[in-house]
């Protein structure tokens, strides 16, 4: 049976886990927080303990501490968390008990298929080799899915938050809705964690876009969220392998 959701409530299901059903593709999403929601409303408040929400194997994520004070990424398990009032770099890598998510998708994936990227590319080049690739491997492209990145960026430009800018008035200001420390780096070592939605832009996606990625330069401990790349010639794609099936557990 069908239960019916006052529409007095529709209006603050952004602060609830939402589970993108990626099942398709051997993977479960699941995200906290809603990302156009809370630029339109300006509202930064934690949505989820990030502890009890970051599983203890094979875990992946991206995403942002509460009030936008910095970036979340995660993987296998291991996080980053770069505050922008440090800048880039000096991230925590233990999570603190009361650290709270605004935003969040996670993912758990034991086993991945490697693919070498031979070519040099641009960010929108590469978006269209990981969907062609996904489709060779078996992957729904009309379901979200996890991937990683790993090598070397001809380019590299990223950015860590440091909390709301006062002087943003929101939805369609020029002025960035957050405080942003970015670099831009050349032939750099890295690896990208990213999530692929295209059937749920906005939710833990920029509106009107389909990937978020985040960087880990494991040298200087950052952990930042990613503007634009190009790959080298010398970069490893990794894809949730089809066979693999791992439940997140529910809180």
């Amino acid at each position: 049976m069908k239960k019916i959701i006052p529409n007095c409530i529709v209006a603050a299901l952004f602060v609830m886990t939402l589970v993108v059903n990626a099942t398709a593709n051997n993977t479960d999403i699941q995200s906290y927080g809603h990302y156009k929601k809370m630029m339109h409303m300006k509202k930064t408040d934690g949505v989820v303990n990030l502890q009890k929400s970051i599983p203890s194997a094979n875990a992946y994520a991206v995403g942002a501490t509460h009030q936008g004070l910095g970036e979340i990424t995660v993987i296998d398990s291991k996080v980053w968390l770069d505050y922008g009032k440090d800048g880039l770099g000096n991230s925590t890598n233990i999570i603190p008990a009361d650290e709270q998510a605004v935003l969040l998708a996670v993912s758990q994936v034991k086993d991945w298929d490697l693919i070498s990227i031979r070519n040099g590319l641009s960010k929108k080049q590469l978006f269209k080799v990981i969907l062609e690739k996904a489709k060779q491997y078996g992957l729904d492209k009309d379901a979200p899915f996890p991937f990683l990145l790993e090598g070397s960026f001809n380019k590299l430009k990223i950015h860590v938050i440091n909390g709301q800018d006062p002087k943003s008035k929101g939805h369609g200001d020029k002025t960035s809705f957050l405080k942003k420390i970015q670099e831009e780096r050349n032939n750099q070592q890295a690896t990208v964690v990213g999530f692929y939605s295209a059937s749920t832009q906005g939710i833990y996606t920029h509106p009107g876009e389909s990937w978020h990625l985040h960087a880990v330069i494991r040298d200087e401990n950052i952990g930042a969220h990613v503007d634009d790349l190009t790959t080298s010639k010398n970069v490893i794609l990794k894809l949730p392998h089809m066979r693999n099936k791992i439940g997140l557990a529910k809180e």
